[in-house]
Parts: C-alpha cells; structure tokens; sequence
C-alpha cells in the first residue's frame, strides 16, 4: 500500500489511539467519535470490500502506538480533523484500495488533499462543494419556535416523504433509487429515537404535512451533528427557519453540550438563518460527490 511505514490498515488494538486522535477535535469529528463510542472497534469489518480506518503514524510504529491522522473509508470516505497538515500518503492509500465511493467529505484540508489523489487514480467527481461552513451553536437572541416537537412513529411517512425531498434537492439523486430499504429503515430508526425534529400540520387534507424538518443525524457524547434541514419551498423565505433550528438547539443539548451543522456557502438565505439561531462559524468542511 502507498506509504508503507506511515499509513497502515488499522486493527481493533488501534481504537485507544483512534479514539484519542478523534476527540481531540469533537465537533469536526462527530460522525467518527459517533462510531467509536457507538461500539465499532478501529479494525475492519465486513471482509473484502468492507468498511475500515487508515491510520497515519511515525515511521515503524504498529498496533496500539499513537496516530498523527486517519480516514474511514466505507461508501463513504471520511477524514479526521487533525492539528497536522494533511499527509499525502493518507490520499494516496485510500487510492490504492482501488474502490468506488459515493462521496468524500469533513475538514476542507483533508478532503482537498485526498479528493487530488482520488482523481489522479482517475475517480471523477459530479459534484464538489468546496466550503461549507463548519457552525457551532452558541445562545440564540431569537425566540424559539414551539411547534417544533419530536416526530412520533405516526409522522413516519409524513418524515419519509419530506427526508427524500431534502436529500433529493440537496445531491440530485432520490435516495429511494438506489438502497432504498436501508433508508427508510435509517428515517424509521431516528424517527423511534426521537431524533427527528418536526412542525407538523394537523389538517390531513394539507398537502405538505411538515412545515419544517431536521434530524440530530450524529451523536457523540461530545457533539450533535443537527442534518437534514428542510422546509418546503412554498414556505420559505418566511422567518420560519431561525426559530425552529434554535427548539432543535435545544433537544440536541439534551443528548451532548455541542451541537454542530454544516452547510453549503452559496446556500446564503439558510446560513443566515443559522447564524440568527446563535451559531457561529468555527471551520470549514468540504464534500465532494461521486
């Protein structure tokens, strides 16, 4: 593998020094300390083609010994936010498993550093969104709104309905055309977790049933990640989004103190909205779509 002595497929005695390296940044690491504390170990699962980490260390060191950087690499690659510049060799071996992925995403650095290696392998990205704002919430100045309830299991098609019309506006592509059972199963999973955030309508003849929606998508012990923001276009533009996103605010900090989101830089009229909700900006992430 590219970079031998550096970079090196990770074991189970590696998740000490995983885990460490993860939490030193917590918001930009949600998604990963998600996974470690969630149960997975740093070795590999699922056999050939499964998922796994790429750790980066000093030269010669092994098993158990402490990491500068790391990725995990499943359908998704994802780099953890680290004090170090990016290492090349970290890009150049997730290059050299010589898998399809659907996108690359976290810290802007470690994205760009990996993205140039993936396509001089020759993966040719269809969309690439170079800032998004890495935001963390502080105290709104803005009254709450208190419609905003968790979903119960009877919202399910009412959350799934507005789930695809997010994702769909967002990355171009229903996530119903392709894995579709695994995604319900993901929007019924939150939805039971009391981790889906809606306004709903209660007038069964409205058309759209929720006026707004969010997801506390990742859980650290450290940070939520709040994902999955939407409101119909139709409702848009109304002062609506600010005071929502700040009643999810505070049903995120009832599971971890952080709570975090990212959010495209061309997407003005939301990070404006965010910002008023009481987040500010604390880095920049990068997502690159394949």
């Amino acid at each position: 593998m590219a970079g031998a002595g550096r970079v090196r497929v990770l074991t189970d005695a590696d998740t000490s020094a995983l885990t460490a390296l993860v939490d030193a940044h917590p918001v930009a690491n949600a998604y990963l300390a998600s996974l470690l504390h969630g149960g997975r170990l740093a070795g590999p699962r699922g056999g050939s083609g499964g998922t796994l980490f790429l750790g980066v260390g000093d030269p010669g060191s092994g098993p158990g010994d402490p990491l500068h950087q790391a990725a995990w690499v499943g359908s998704n690659v994802v780099p953890a936010a680290t004090d170090e510049p990016p290492a090349p060799e970290l890009g150049a071996a997730v290059a050299a498993l010589r898998r399809r992925f659907g996108s690359l995403y976290g810290p802007a650095a470690h994205v760009a550093a990996i993205e140039q290696r993936l396509r001089e392998a020759g993966h040719r990205p269809r969309s690439l969104r170079a800032e998004q704002p890495l935001l963390v919430a502080g105290e709104p100045s803005i009254c709450r709104d208190d419609a905003v309830v968790p979903a119960v299991p009877s919202d399910y098609d009412a959350v799934l309905a507005a789930s695809v019309a997010m994702f769909t506006e967002e990355l171009g592509v229903s996530p119903l055309r392709a894995g579709a059972e695994a995604y319900r199963e993901r929007v019924r999973r939150l939805v039971q977790l009391g981790r889906v955030l809606i306004d709903r309508v209660s007038e069964p003849s409205v058309v759209e049933p929720v006026r707004f929606k969010a997801d506390l998508g990742v859980v650290s012990p450290a940070c939520v990640q709040i994902q999955g923001v939407w409101i119909p276009p139709h409702l848009r533009g109304q002062g609506r989004a600010a005071p929502a996103t700040a009643s999810v605010v505070d049903a995120a900090r009832r599971l971890a103190p952080l709570v975090s989101l990212y959010v495209n830089a061309y997407n003005t009229a939301a990070l404006r909205s965010y910002l008023r909700a009481g987040f500010t900006r604390v880095g920049t992430f990068a997502t690159v779509l394949y």
